[in-house]
């Protein structure tokens, strides 16, 4: 297919491959951040080796990369969402930017307190300026503060992302079976989150992480699609 001739419909294709891009710079340091952050190895019911697991680590670059990582996924379903050609498709993301915009914030939040009010906690616990015992009280504050941010910004995004690929599964610019495999992962992301919100008996994070990999496969895949889609001629 040749390349498309007027402004409007170049304009419309740049947008959406900049949403591929977005969308998959957006999963690049979302997984950078994981792999710096290692969270499955610090050790539970021990604060205080939580902080040693925090010091031994690039927390502030690994919390920052968790946040531009987020807020490229903002951008990147925003803009593709408003780009949807079925009607229904756009009404349903329409709906899902309010929700996802708060996800968004919450989860810049949450990682501002999580990676720098920790971080320094940690330094400040690790170089001698805080005895152990200020840095445990101090700790198990930061831990429940901590605690109910992440937890509300995991359901609120798992409910985003399955608006969105909801919205794409409405309409044939996405294979279907790619938005199948996103709205399964996301709405496991966010029924998983709502039954940690609510303190539901066996619930852990640990549940979380099949759908939450799920969901990122998903948002790859259409990251992927998005950088190759072809506009029609107008």
């Amino acid at each position: 297919m040749s390349e498309p001739r007027t402004p409007e419909a170049a304009a419309q294709r740049l947008g959406m491959r900049s949403s591929g891009i977005l969308a998959l710079a957006g999963t690049a340091l979302t997984i950078v951040s994981t792999l710096l952050q290692q969270r499955m190895d610090i050790p539970r019911g021990d604060p205080l080796g939580g902080l040693a697991h925090i010091e031994a680590r690039p927390w502030f670059a690994a919390a920052l990369a968790g946040m531009l990582g987020m807020l490229c996924w903002g951008m990147a379903f925003t803009a593709a969402g408003r780009s949807l050609r079925d009607p229904a498709g756009r009404t349903l993301a329409r709906m899902a930017e309010p929700v996802l915009l708060v996800a968004v914030a919450v989860f810049a939040v949450h990682y501002a307190h999580d990676g720098f009010s920790s971080g320094v906690l940690a330094g400040q616990w690790s170089s001698g300026e805080r005895d152990p015992a200020a840095a445990l009280a101090d700790s198990r504050v930061m831990e429940g503060l901590i605690g109910g941010t992440s937890i509300l910004s995991q359901t609120l995004i798992g409910l985003a992302l399955a608006l969105y690929a909801l919205a794409m599964l409405r309409g044939r610019q996405y294979p279907r079976v790619l938005s199948w495999v996103g709205l399964v992962g996301s709405a496991g992301w966010f029924l998983g989150g709502s039954a940690l919100f609510l303190r539901l008996p066996g619930m852990s994070f640990e549940l979380l992480l099949p759908f939450t990999g799920l969901a990122t496969v998903w948002v790859v895949g259409v990251g992927i699609t998005l950088v190759r889609t072809r506009v029609p001629r107008r």
